[in-house]
């Protein structure tokens, strides 16, 4: 490829000479087909008109976009109009990216059209009008060639409403839906000299729908362009790890751009929506290194010993620790061998699961096991448990918290290591200083890097109790076993038990009062079985009552299924589901009877979508939240029905496939006393759900 910089570019489309081609049929300019169409059959004084260059790509070759990338040059459209009539800028349909060697162009393969508003006058005497245009393009394969025409159409004009349409409009309503939205959508940013992490807020997406998200800025070298864009989905949106252009300033520049995804749901959808993104913070020069996260985890594992959830879980293996102090050095210092690998074991174990999901796209982060439901309530029953060790009301065994005479033991090996992987676990609700910046520069690494800083988080994790079984000194120094040490193992019951609270009170939020009625009737099931084992006896009524405590534990352990599947949002009286969107129209929740009466009465729109679904919530902003849907849906009678697919729900599913669907989002209208809708497209806008309403 001989490679054209844009000045050259330039220069050579200004010097470009070739010969008028004024006719209405398509133009050959060399390596694309150039025509200029319109929607409308006719002009009508006064109003606008939508008309578009269209171009179709001879097979291999692209033209660009208005930020062509690294090479390139947009389209330039030069109109000759009639005196008052006047021609918008050009509406660019989003982008590809179009990698060549080391470089990446944006621009369009195939076809594409150019579309642009002509505004009339008021009053005109005319009959016909002529629309010219003389269009300049850069058309590129191995090589680039400046290409161009000179395009025109004639249309009558008439005082008829509505235009009648031509058989392009197919073709504008497809490019429309190729236009970036600009829907109000939350976005911020946060750049430094080496990298920009934009957040762009769209809580319960899915990974596992979206195939890839790509950032087109509108500003010319503010990214590194052939640089990735690493992709992870956060609670309450995604983000992507961009790499900053040689022309980008961490201050003054602006990222404002298009955000492209690709999801499949049942088949491939792309959506385009403009950002705006504020700049929420700057990454200073001397940001995060490897080195450093590597310190910082270091130092975070360190602090987590001190933290509430975990102290008490290390402060019992310390107490083990005083009761041996008499036994084999040697020996005291295997536990501490076998601790560390606990420990390490089961964050390298939480980096793995970490690095499977921001691969396959999932939400990832430190805690996430905090957002699911059945973990938290498994949390809440082992937080329990533990607090009720710590206060004495039962023991658990030398073999599981590695207490007692079994530190000195070779048996007592797997206590020490068990306790090192409870550590971790317990370690999971809470965030150490230092600890965060580490795991998020670690999300964003290579496997190895994020490995690495793990394994780091969990050699400060273990490094205190590992030195303290080392040094001969502090051993030498430890107290005296005595009662004191009880009434201290007592007190350290209390943190597991407001630790259990909290993860009660984030059961509630994420579940309502169903799920958290079964996690806490699970609890009660645990704390009897507890006491039968306190209070069984000997022989055949010992055995029944292990085997009671048993089956009750596993009958615990199920109700946690229970919150699977259920939300605050899902309990309660059906007719107070009914909510209002951000322009005061009233949603009801979806059910084939309430379809059927509703559709009796009058028309009825129903919104198939999910809380996982991008497509589904940038519809729902731009083209079902507005005031001109809430007044045309009341003009008409229209009722809102919203059959919400978040979870599993089979009558859902059933309702899908009777439109051949197997995925959200789907559209439909029905008609006054029609037992068959009309599907609009996967795409809204406004204009097509009005238009639909209008056309009942």
């Amino acid at each position: 490829m001989n490679l054209i910089n844009r000045s050259t570019v330039t220069t050579w489309i200004v010097a470009l000479l070739f010969l008028p081609n004024v006719q209405a049929t398509p133009v050959n300019s060399g390596h694309l087909e150039a025509e200029l169409i319109s929607e409308a059959s006719s002009i009508k004084p006064g109003e606008s008109l939508w008309v578009a260059v269209k171009q179709v790509i001879k097979p291999g070759w692209h033209t660009y976009w208005f930020n062509p990338g690294d090479a390139g040059a947009e389209a330039k459209l030069d109109w000759q109009l009639p005196e008052g009539f006047t021609a918008s800028e050009i509406h660019w349909p989003y982008p590809e990216r179009i990698p060549y060697g080391p470089l990446m162009n944006f621009g369009y393969h195939d076809e594409v059209l150019l579309l642009v508003q002509i505004t009339t006058p008021a009053n005109f005497d005319a009959e016909e009008v002529h629309l010219r245009v003389k269009g300049e393009w850069l058309v590129c394969e191995d090589i680039c060639i400046p290409e161009g025409a000179e395009l025109e159409l004639v249309l009558p004009v008439t005082d008829a409403t509505p235009h009648s349409v031509t058989a392009n409009a197919g073709s504008f309503r497809e490019a429309r839906q190729k236009l970036p939205r600009d829907i109000g959508v939350t976005a911020q940013y946060s750049a430094g000299v080496d990298r920009i992490l934009l957040e762009v807020q769209m809580s319960g997406l899915e990974r596992s729908r979206i195939e890839s998200v790509g950032f087109f800025p509108f500003g010319e070298d503010v990214l590194n362009y052939p640089s990735p864009q690493k992709l992870s989905v956060i609670n309450d949106g995604f983000r992507l790890a961009l790499t900053p252009g040689y022309s980008f300033d961490p201050l003054e520049s602006s990222l404002d751009g298009v955000v492209v995804v690709t999801e499949k749901a049942g088949e491939e959808i792309q959506t385009a929506f403009i950002v705006r993104p504020g700049r929420i913070g700057v990454i200073e020069d001397n940001g995060i290194t490897v080195a450093v996260a590597l310190l910082f985890a270091f130092l975070g594992g360190m602090i987590l010993n001190l933290m509430p959830c975990v102290f008490p879980v290390l402060s019992i293996k310390v107490l083990s620790l005083i009761e041996s102090t008499h036994s084999d050095r040697s020996a005291i210092r295997m536990h501490a061998f076998v601790y560390a690998l606990g420990v390490m074991s089961s964050f390298l174990a939480i980096a793995l699961v970490l690095i499977a999901l921001r691969e396959s796209g999932e939400q990832i982060g430190w805690g996430f096991q905090l957002q699911s439901p059945l973990v938290i309530g498994l949390l809440i029953y082992l937080f329990v448990i533990i607090g009720l060790n710590l206060a004495g009301y039962f023991e658990f065994g030398t073999s599981l918290m590695g207490a007692g005479e079994g530190l000195a033991e070779r048996s007592g090996h797997s206590g020490s290591f068990f306790t090192g992987v409870l550590a971790a676990l317990v370690a999971a609700p809470c965030t150490a200083p230092f600890m965060g910046a580490a795991i998020g520069f670690a999300l964003t690494q290579s496997t190895f890097t994020s490995l690495a800083v793990f394994a780091s988080l969990g050699l400060g994790m273990a490094l205190p109790y590992f030195l303290l079984c080392f040094s001969q000194p502090l051993l030498d120094r430890m107290p005296k076993p005595g009662p004191w040490m009880e009434i201290l193992k007592q007190v350290f019951a209390f943190p597991m038990f407001a630790t259990s609270v909290w993860l009660i009170w984030v059961l509630n939020q994420q579940t309502g009062a169903n799920g958290l009625l079964a996690v806490l009737s699970g609890l009660l099931l645990i704390v009897f079985a507890i006491w039968l084992l306190k209070h069984q006896g000997a022989g055949a009524g010992g055995w029944v009552g292990r085997l009671v405590a048993l089956i009750l534990s596993v009958i615990a352990i199920g109700l946690t299924g229970v919150v699977v599947g259920t939300n605050s949002s899902a309990s309660g009286d059906p007719a107070e589901a009914v909510s209002t969107s951000t322009s005061g129209l009233a949603v009801e929740p979806y059910s084939r009877e309430r379809l059927e009466a509703l559709a009796v009465e009058g028309p009825v729109f129903v919104n198939f979508s999910a809380a996982w679904c991008i497509t589904c919530k940038v519809n729902e902003l731009a083209a079902l939240s507005s005031d001109g849907i809430r007044l045309i849906f009341e003009e008409n009678n229209v009722t809102y029905l919203k059959a919400d697919w978040t979870n599993e729900d089979p009558l859902i599913t059933k309702a899908l496939s009777e439109y051949g669907r197997s995925g959200v989002p789907l559209y439909l209208l029905y008609g006054k006393g029609s037992s068959r809708a009309s599907i609009l497209p996967q795409i809204l806008t406004e204009a097509i759900v009005i238009e639909a309403v209008e056309g009942l």
